[in-house]
């Protein structure tokens, strides 16, 4: 299956820098665009239609809504919608239901459930390009409910391999979603690695690279990508850090290997990352 092209929908700077780092690390995604507000979200849908929008519904101007509303009207149902914001109204909700749109994530939320959802929609996609039909209601409401949450769909035909690319529920697939879990929440800690998440996992350290193989990259790579958003998200906050202080929070060793990290992932360094965002200089002397 084509990777899925997403479009990221969010006047604040940091939190579309940060989705869209996390999503060009999920394999079968890339980025199409970024757009800061509703009128520059329709007109990027006009000149290159994507396949999927996270759209935050909080936007200047033209209103998160009524950029939904647009896309329906002009796009039809083709493009997936994935809904970000703060409002937990359950008339919110059920508006974005009306509307069409395939998951509701409600912020502050975590990477690990932003990716789910974007593999969820990878899931749907494949079992509706792949099937001509489905053999009972079981398997209808797994696409339906958009979640393959411990789904146990059977093959239409035995080895149908594109069949088994959406079968959910792999053990090793879900020990990752575990490591993802533990790393959001302890990733940033200095001492922390992968013989840590290992023990706090239960499992071996192979076993555990195993399974981060299945998503073509490795726990220290989970774990530096981790790290780099946090030090991200200290360098636009409201405290004014040295370098230092935000390797040491991001749980880097130094500002240097603070900034070999931050260069792999970004492919740019954290003080030219920054001057983009920043209204304030941070001191890298220290």
């Amino acid at each position: 299956m084509a990777e899925l092209r997403v479009l990221i929908v969010d006047d604040e700077p940091m939190a579309a820098q940060l989705h869209r780092m996390f999503v060009e690390r999920t394999p079968g995604f890339l980025v199409s665009g970024v757009a800061s507000s509703g009128e520059a979200a329709v007109e990027l849908m006009q000149s290159d239609p994507p396949d999927v929008v996270l759209l935050d519904l909080q936007l200047p101007g033209i209103s998160g809504v009524d950029v939904l509303r647009y896309l329906r009207t002009h796009l039809g149902d083709d493009v997936d919608v994935i809904a970000v914001t703060a409002d937990r109204r359950a008339t919110s909700v059920a508006q974005m239901r009306m509307l069409g749109v395939a998951h509701y994530l409600a912020k502050p939320f975590s990477v690990r459930e932003l990716r789910f959802r974007l593999r969820s929609l990878a899931r749907v996609r494949s079992a509706l390009a792949s099937r001509q039909s489905f053999e009972g209601q079981s398997q209808i409401d797994e696409v339906m409910h958009s979640e393959f949450v411990g789904a146990d769909l059977s093959p239409s035909r035995a080895g149908d391999a594109a069949d088994q690319e959406i079968r959910a529920g792999h053990p090793l697939d879900a020990l990752r979603e575990r490591g993802d879990l533990v790393i959001s929440d302890r990733g940033h800690s200095i001492d922390f690695g992968l013989h840590t998440l290992a023990d706090a996992l239960h499992v071996s350290a192979r076993q555990l690279q195993r399974a981060y193989a299945r998503d073509e990259r490795s726990v220290q790579d989970a774990i530096r990508d981790h790290r780099v958003g946090v030090s991200a998200m200290l360098m636009l906050g409201v405290e004014r850090l040295t370098a230092g202080e935000i390797a040491r929070r991001s749980g880097f060793s130094s500002p240097r290997s603070m900034r070999r990290a931050f260069q792999d992932v970004h492919g740019v360094a954290p003080a030219r990352w920054r001057a983009a965002h920043a209204t304030f200089e941070v001191d890298e002397s220290r």
